[in-house]
């Protein structure tokens, strides 16, 4: 059976018009809350796959400059109010796929991506994880969460190859282990922490795999 033809934005303003009747959606991530810590001092923070800003808003208010973008207008729409007091926050309609037309060089100090990089084929992934080290200053940090491989979805819907699949019409998600993740990244960041038992305030279980790493000062590879 062939992948289907619809349009992932028809999809996801679906999902955020469900997502705005919940009340984790109001709240900073558990991730966004582990990772900030590490964030330098008045960073600037590219969100990259914000949904609705609870984190973005989040960092802004610990005095971080934060740009959100996001493929939803819909959901740049609901972001919750920035405090007066609170750093700026830039919302930019676009997908992770569109970074090389819209940021220069060394232009952030972290990227943030909780739950948006798991929608892409592998060449994709691997396309946005090198302008990702792009983007970010020497020494930046990348913070990445996403599905696991011990998630109770996996092996549903159509396989469109080795753990991506199509869960319903728009919707299609890769699921990562360590190691995959680890693989993917290497080269071109150094990790802190990459474990596989991450959570999110909406699902009962802990398989997400979590990454915060160094941007290398150049690819390994090169």
């Amino acid at each position: 059976m062939p992948p289907s033809s619809a349009k992932p934005v028809e999809f996801w303003s679906g999902k955020h018009r469900i997502y705005r009747g919940t009340e984790w959606i109001r709240e900073p991530t558990y991730f966004a809350q582990d990772v900030i810590e590490r964030f330098p001092a008045n960073a600037l923070v590219l969100d990259a796959g914000c949904g609705q800003g609870q984190d973005s808003v989040f960092f802004a208010t610990a005095g971080h400059t934060v740009t959100a973008l996001d493929f939803s207008k819909y959901a740049l729409d609901q972001f919750p109010p920035v405090p007066a007091a609170a750093a700026p926050v830039t919302k930019i309609a676009a997908s992770l796929t569109d970074t090389p037309d819209l940021f220069d060089d060394a232009s952030f100090d972290v990227v943030y991506a909780h739950l948006s990089l798991h929608y892409f084929d592998e060449d994709i992934t691997r396309s946005i994880l090198r302008d990702v080290h792009r983007v970010l200053r020497p020494g930046g940090l990348l913070c990445v969460m996403v599905n696991s491989v011990d998630d109770p979805e996996r092996g549903e819907g159509i396989r469109l190859g080795p753990d991506y699949y199509e869960l319903a019409p728009g919707d299609r998600k890769r699921y990562f282990s360590r190691a995959t993740l680890y693989e993917m990244s290497c080269d071109l960041f150094v990790p802190y922490l990459l474990e596989q038992h991450g959570r999110t305030r909406k699902d009962p279980h802990r398989a997400f795999v979590r990454l915060v790493a160094e941007r290398r000062g150049e690819a390994a590879h090169d």
